[in-house]
């Protein structure tokens, strides 16, 4: 009698193998292993999946007996991919090629959203397991019962193939056509593969949908420096509220970091998370100036309660935990106001805080946000302020920027009510108030654009004029920083092409852009056109509402803390390249010609205005620099050309016909 072959077990997927292995297991022992490793995680329907695996198994094994090559070939079943929360049926290991395969057991056609489903875990495995860089990636579905296909040569676009659809007759045609993509890549083993680091970014409205589902950081996130750098920041947040609560104290954190560092996350899992900032239950609320934010979050938070069956207390719960920051100081600025009653708040874009002037314009006190935040925080027994600070966001008059808190500390101090201030840096704060150095709440990493991690250097550089340093830095990119193109059309259909597996494309254009009407971009929606721009970020295509129907572009007010997959940049007049100067030289519409835009701070605000529309891509960006006309003294064809040759001589790749 002979033992088991005990063979080295997957430490992700539920099954692992090579091909050759694969066939020499009964179907019906591969089910088994399925199924034990899945018996926590399934609620009352093992048989159902059980039979349905049993059927995969067959008809995969089937088609590896068509296949001889294949028996070197590696496979798991059932690999998780976190930020989905699901599992593609098979990922298949040809030499230098990923195939991911996903079955409809009984289907009878090919339903768009099957396509969608597998064409996304292709993505995903594409952005976010770090064995797979490099590797062309050919998802399948295989619909059991459809009508035959016949399985062309793949097209690559950003290194995934179309899909292929087959079904149970034919899988191993296309198996053997998605082998055959040509690839210069390392072939992989199935145990590479299995432990080569899958490190999910979700959007911020996934993130925020996951928190209130009640997932904590480490579970939405990554587990790599930047993952690990986040959750650490999450568990100091949550020490110093709980010092705030112990000691009787108020305390605010300072927590800086990059565009895209992952800032607004922290802030929304200290409000929403059960047992983050969340202390004994107490309530805590998420303030922003960022009305389309505020707008998008709850719009997608709202849907995502009632699709899991939640009454009208999750409407009323989220109405305190997101509020605009002008709505609250309006509740709670006049001097004999009542106490908040929550004591721990959380400020976002705290370094865009409004003056004195403002103060007195919009509530007539002359004071300015800070001092009216502390004023108000000072009246509880005790508060954990938490201010998240980006650089250069500044994009409205009236934003006085970091010196504005030190201020406003000073001025609490002076009146008998010290604050305690903790920040990564003392050089954080303005003034000479005290701080207390605590390095986690500094992000120097930005987790948005994924797949290029030097964007946000790379953008620092250009927006400062300084095109080499640029060049350089996107040299030692993996992918360009940026495409451009001088055809609308082409842009487009760039953009279209990427618009699958729920990849989310959009239009971005600056507010002083105004003569790009010429060029057929209707006007962006206005800051205070809430619906429009939530339904902007929320709605796909075929609704023409979607970004992704590319029919109408947002502003920086629009967009700004938001984020898209892919970004269609388009130029403006009102920040142009001057080669005498090698400078940018922003300007404004004096109708009907262009003004140079001499205050400094104005200045800035452009130059801020096009680093927001520049960082809002997670995947990646084309800008189109629009041709010009002759005669037209708002649209030199001279200027745009300027604009393309800065950009080109930065990095930026032009895009081919």
């Amino acid at each position: 009698m002979t033992s088991a072959v005990h063979r080295e077990a997957p430490i992700h997927a539920y099954y692992g193998a090579l091909v050759g292995e694969f066939m020499t297991d009964a179907p019906e022992r591969v089910v088994g292993t399925l199924t034990t490793r899945a018996f926590l995680e399934f609620r009352g329907n093992e048989p159902e999946q059980a039979r349905a695996w049993l059927e995969q198994v067959v008809i995969l094994q089937n088609a590896f007996r068509q296949l001889p090559e294949a028996h070197t070939w590696g496979v798991l079943i059932e690999y998780p991919l976190r930020r989905l929360g699901r599992r593609p049926d098979v990922v298949i290991l040809t030499p230098g090629v990923i195939i991911v395969l996903e079955f409809k057991i009984g289907a009878h056609d090919h339903r768009p959203h099957y396509a969608q489903q597998v064409e996304d875990y292709a993505l995903c495995i594409r952005d976010f397991h770090g064995a797979s860089r490099e590797h062309p990636i050919v998802p399948i579905v295989c619909a059991e019962h459809a009508a035959s296909r016949a399985a062309t040569p793949v097209t690559l676009t950003d290194g995934v193939a179309e899909v292929i659809l087959t079904n149970g007759h034919d899988l191993a045609l296309a198996l053997r056509v998605g082998a055959s993509t040509a690839s210069a890549a390392a072939a992989m083993s199935w145990q590479e593969f299995d432990t080569g680091g899958y490190n999910p970014t979700p959007t911020i409205v996934d993130a925020a949908r996951a928190v209130y589902a009640g997932h904590s950081v480490a579970e939405i996130g990554r587990t790599d420096a930047e993952g690990i750098a986040l959750q650490h920041t999450a568990g100091r947040l949550r020490h110093w509220v709980l010092e705030a609560r112990e000691r009787n104290q108020h305390i605010v954190c300072l927590v800086s970091g990059t565009p895209g560092a992952g800032k607004s996350l922290l802030g929304l899992n200290l409000v929403l998370a059960d047992g983050a900032g969340r202390v004994a239950g107490e309530p805590a609320v998420m303030l922003t100036g960022n009305r389309p934010l505020v707008q998008v979050l709850k719009g997608a938070l709202l849907a995502d309660a009632r699709s899991r069956g939640a009454d009208a207390s999750a409407s009323r719960s989220l109405q305190g935990a997101l509020q605009t920051l002008l709505g609250y100081l309006k509740e709670h600025a006049a001097e004999d106001a009542a106490p908040p009653p929550e004591r721990v708040v959380v400020f976002d874009e705290a370094q865009r805080a409004w003056d004195e002037e403002t103060g007195q314009k919009l509530l007539q006190r002359r004071r300015s946000e800070p001092e009216l935040f502390l004023e108000i925080l000072s009246r509880l027994p005790w508060a954990c302020l938490v201010c998240l600070v980006g650089p250069g966001q500044e994009i409205n008059r009236g934003e006085g920027g970091m010196a504005l808190w030190g201020s406003a500390l000073n001025k609490e101090s002076d009146a008998g009510r010290p604050w305690r201030v903790v920040a990564h840096s003392s050089m954080v704060v303005g003034g000479s108030h005290p701080v207390e150095v605590d390095p986690t709440l500094h992000l120097a990493s930005g987790v948005r654009a994924y797949r290029n991690v030097r964007f946000g250097e790379w953008v620092d550089a250009l927006l400062a004029a300084q095109l080499n340093r640029a060049a350089a830095l996107a040299a030692a990119m993996l992918n360009p920083p940026a495409h451009i193109t001088r055809d609308l059309d082409l842009l487009k259909d760039w953009l279209r092409l990427r618009r699958r597996g729920g990849r989310r494309p959009g239009l971005l254009v600056s507010s002083s852009s105004v003569r790009l009407l010429a060029d057929g971009l209707p006007p962006a929606p206005m800051s205070n056109e809430l619906r429009d721009i939530e339904n902007w970020f929320l709605k796909s295509w075929p609704d023409f509402r979607g970004s992704d129907a590319l029919e109408t572009p947002l502003s920086e007010f629009g967009c700004q803390g938001l984020e898209l997959d892919y970004v269609g940049l388009c130029w403006g007049g009102d920040l142009i390249w001057s080669s005498a100067l090698s400078a940018w030289l922003p300007r404004r519409m004096s109708a009907p010609t262009w003004q140079t835009i001499r205050r400094p701070e104005k200045a800035q605000h452009r130059l801020n205005a096009y680093r927001v529309l520049l960082t809002r891509a997670r995947e990646g960006t084309c800008i189109f620099v629009p041709r010009g006309a002759p005669g037209d003294p708002s649209r030199r064809p001279a200027e745009f050309d300027q604009i393309a040759g800065a950009l080109i001589a930065s990095g930026c790749v032009e895009l081919s016909g």
